[in-house]
């Protein structure tokens, strides 16, 4: 990995870590979380379940692979990549409260879109420091999978308590 990064300047994917930081990822799920709160109490918890689940995923698989990071001095423990996990997860989260909520369908296509070109600008960037491997994210694209598909599954079983609009009675004409 060094003869790729040698001499390379990298300064523009570091712009891209916004889309994985630590406190857009933790605020954003509380947001997420407290929005599904008000509509279905379940839901708000299964999206705090779901964004540890993801993490937890990644961490136990990273711990039992323990495999190096490209580059020497970096952690061990890249496969799957926590980072593109969590970044992964947070943004599918986004697309699947959308989709519970009943957005139009053309907005949570969107956003799908987004949420997958913002994971691969997260992957990039950590391939192209070479704090990962690329099957790293491949690893890490699977446990987002597995992780927001079971909170799909969640989401699905109960529907956002929305308020009911009453329809106004019919003018009577004499």
């Amino acid at each position: 990995m060094e003869w790729l990064l040698d001499g390379t300047d990298t300064s523009i994917w570091d712009r891209a870590e916004v889309f994985s930081s630590s406190w857009l990822l933790i605020t954003g799920t509380i947001l997420l979380a407290v929005v599904a709160f008000f509509l279905e109490k379940r839901v708000a918890l299964a999206i705090l379940v779901t964004s540890g689940l993801g993490y937890a995923l990644s961490t136990f698989v990273a711990d039992v692979v323990d495999r190096p990071a490209p580059l020497e001095g970096l952690p061990r423990g890249t496969f799957p990549s926590t980072t593109v996990v969590q970044a992964g997860v947070f943004w599918g989260l986004v697309v699947l409260v959308f989709w519970w909520v009943g957005a139009p369908k053309l907005v949570w296509q969107i956003l799908v879109e987004l949420a997958i070109v913002v994971t691969m600008i997260v992957s990039i960037r950590l391939i192209v420091t070479g704090q990962i491997w690329p099957s790293d994210a491949v690893g890490a694209a699977i446990a987002i999978a597995i992780t927001l598909i079971s909170a799909a599954i969640v989401l699905e079983a109960y529907p956002p308590k929305l308020p009911v609009k009453k329809p106004e009675p019919a003018a009577v004409t004499t």
